[in-house]
């Protein structure tokens, strides 16, 4: 049983992305606005990490300058934000299928840029 463990947790890992992109889906294809849902994904998920992160990290944290606000900024915005809104946008116009298939292209488009400009 414990080499299934991870095999196990994969799957359901992928039924569980599966079943958020027919909600998603299914919440664009009723009018709700996205970057709604976007907004609302991203506070929830910050109520959740925060308060785990300000507990264990406490005592590691780098001192709050401008270019770790700044830096913070841009990972929010383009990892975060960003990437929701272009994503939940692709999904309203395309099918979950075909925007979950995209998704799984990401590394292989991440690679080739990396050999491209490295």
């Amino acid at each position: 049983m414990h080499g299934v463990k991870p095999a196990i947790l994969m799957v359901t890992v992928q039924a569980s992305f599966a079943g958020v992109n027919v909600v998603y889906k299914l919440a664009a294809n009723d009018g709700m606005n996205l970057r709604l849902v976007v907004a609302y994904r991203l506070l929830f998920a910050t109520a959740f990490i925060s308060p785990i992160a300000l507990f264990l990290e406490r005592k590691k944290r780098p001192k709050l300058t401008g270019m770790v606000l700044f830096q913070a900024f841009c990972c929010g915005f383009f990892g975060g934000s960003l990437t929701h809104n272009l994503y939940l946008e692709s999904l309203a116009l395309t099918s979950a299928t075909y925007a979950a298939a995209m998704l799984n292209l990401a590394p292989a488009i991440t690679y080739i840029m990396a050999v491209s400009f490295g």
